[in-house]
């Protein structure tokens, strides 16, 4: 029973399809008339999305407001800012001996210490 009014169904349905399909056939204006109609309308429903309803962008990296109250997130974040600072110049300074001539193997290790502090320190792990 269920096979066979699905078969009803699906041969209602194709038979609507081959009758729309028709249409357009003997209809192009009309078609080209209506597919205009409903291109120029959404064109100008995205202008007035665009003009009235624009979404804000954020610009720069804000302290979330849970946090922007506390002093000592604010005094963690700077100190954590200082360290990288100096984890920078010293990477320079090693920048420019490498520059100059050829590095130890102390040299090396400590670039690599430097650099995976540099990461920890930004990531905030």
């Amino acid at each position: 029973m269920k096979l066979l009014m699905t078969m009803i169904k699906y041969n209602s349905i194709k038979e609507n399809l081959l009758r729309l399909k028709e249409w357009i056939y003997n209809h192009p204006k009309k078609v080209y008339r209506y597919v205009m109609v409903v291109l120029v309308i959404s064109f100008g429903l995205i202008f007035i999305q665009y003009y009235f309803f624009t979404p804000q962008v954020s610009t720069g990296i804000k302290i979330p407001t849970m946090y922007s109250e506390s002093d000592q997130v604010k005094a963690d974040m700077e100190k954590s800012d200082q360290k990288m600072n100096v984890i920078v110049n010293e990477l320079q300074s090693l920048k420019k001996k490498r520059e100059s001539g050829p590095l130890s193997k102390n040299d090396s290790l400590r670039i690599e210490y430097l650099f995976h502090q540099y990461q920890t320190l930004k990531n905030g792990l």
